[in-house]
């Protein structure tokens, strides 16, 4: 797996492994390591890259997709399942380079990964990736208010189904290298009530709950 980024512009260097690479003519189809102990930023990155002639970069477009259902979309094109999938996100805009990427204004960013299979065609799999101006809704979620970058790549089957292998073989070696990291920071500690039990002299002192150890497997034996 390759290693990509270099410094970032705080002096303290970013390694970020890559998952998997197709490249085309004119694309470049780009997926990251994001994994992460924190549920909430456990994600994969999928970024599509339009190149000119000189293979100069013209416009980047980005997604971050959660672990979950990465496996899902990987398991259902292995296994013939998969037809259609979008996935809506959104965040605070960051200023970017190249068009595109990481949002070029102020304010939300929206970002929408549409994978899609018509079998009617020699490369079936379209993978599209929309970046544009997000706006908030009342619950908290980012819609997709204006589109400014689009960019789309197709994939045969074998490409897809190799694709897919990839990414979940590394999620699944990545979860079984951080097993136990993984266990601790998903386990809850939950306070047991005091009980109070007589001492033998019948004054009725309270006994202190004993401490929930972190490991379930601990707490399922002690049961």
């Amino acid at each position: 797996m390759a290693r990509a980024d270099g410094a970032t512009n705080s002096g303290r260097e970013l390694n970020r492994v890559q998952i998997f690479k197709q490249v085309t003519k004119d694309r470049l189809l780009d997926v990251g390591d994001m994994l992460s102990l924190d549920a909430r930023r456990n994600k994969i990155s999928i970024s599509l890259v339009a190149f000119d002639e000189d293979y100069h970069a013209t416009t980047r477009v980005r997604h971050y997709v959660d672990v979950a259902d990465a496996k899902l979309v990987c398991y259902d094109i292995l296994n013939g399942f998969f037809t259609e999938w979008a996935d809506h996100k959104g965040s605070a805009a960051r200023g970017g380079g190249v068009s595109g990427g990481e949002g070029n204004a102020e304010g939300l960013q929206a970002r929408v990964l549409t994978i899609r299979k018509d079998p009617k065609y020699r490369q079936p799999y379209v993978i599209k990736v929309d970046n544009g101006v997000g706006e908030q809704l009342p619950g908290g979620a980012v819609k997709m208010a204006e589109m400014t970058d689009s960019l789309t790549m197709l994939l045969s089957e074998w490409d897809a189904r190799k694709m897919a292998l990839t990414i979940m073989d590394y999620i699944r070696d990545w979860e079984t290298i951080n097993f136990r990291k993984r266990q601790e920071a998903q386990t809850q500690i939950i306070p047991l009530p005091g009980a109070e039990v007589g001492s033998g002299s019948g004054d009725g002192d309270a006994v202190a709950t004993p401490a929930l150890s972190k490991n379930r497997y601990a707490r399922a034996a002690a049961n």
